[in-house]
């Protein structure tokens, strides 16, 4: 799915028509006329409505909600839209880099499985506070020192 683009790409100096804003900010053309009757200031004496670009930046600025924090020791659970402690205190780490990984945990709230970006700094910080099991990776393919299933397809010279 696309993300929808933010006010930032709205101008303050222009005017839009309704068309304009939605294609703009990547909303339907009924969702800026909605905006229009919760109060979006616009000039509606004349055909096509227009909407001042800056009006259009203080109401999305004005409607938009905070962004949600997690503490290093939350994760973000999808189901409960919510940051939520683990389930048990116990936390899974996947490391992907030498000095990075993904935290996964179960929500303690509806047992969803919920992901983390997380740094081995952050990692160390919550280890003495929950059971942390540190996951390792399978071995990749170009190191097993196995022949490959399929070296009856190279030719014989």
């Amino acid at each position: 799915m696309a993300r929808r683009k933010s006010w930032r790409a709205i101008k303050r100096h222009r005017s839009y028509n309704v068309y304009e804003a939605s294609r703009t900010l990547g909303r339907s053309k009924g969702t800026i006329r909605r905006w229009i009757k919760d109060g979006l200031p616009a000039l509606e004496d004349e055909r096509p409505m227009l909407i001042m670009g800056q009006d259009l930046i203080d109401f999305l600025k004005q409607n938009s909600k905070p962004a949600q924090k997690c503490a290093p020791h939350e994760c973000y659970c999808f189901k409960c839209k919510a940051p939520r402690a683990p389930a048990f205190d116990a936390l899974e780490y996947w490391p992907s880099g030498p000095n990075n990984g993904q935290l996964r945990a179960l929500c303690a709230v509806c047992t969803t499985i919920m992901h983390k970006a997380a740094s081995q700094a952050v990692l160390r910080r919550i280890g003495s506070q929950y059971a942390v099991a540190v996951q390792r990776a399978d071995a990749r393919l170009n190191n097993s020192a196995a022949h490959p299933l399929n070296d009856h397809l190279e030719e014989d010279g």
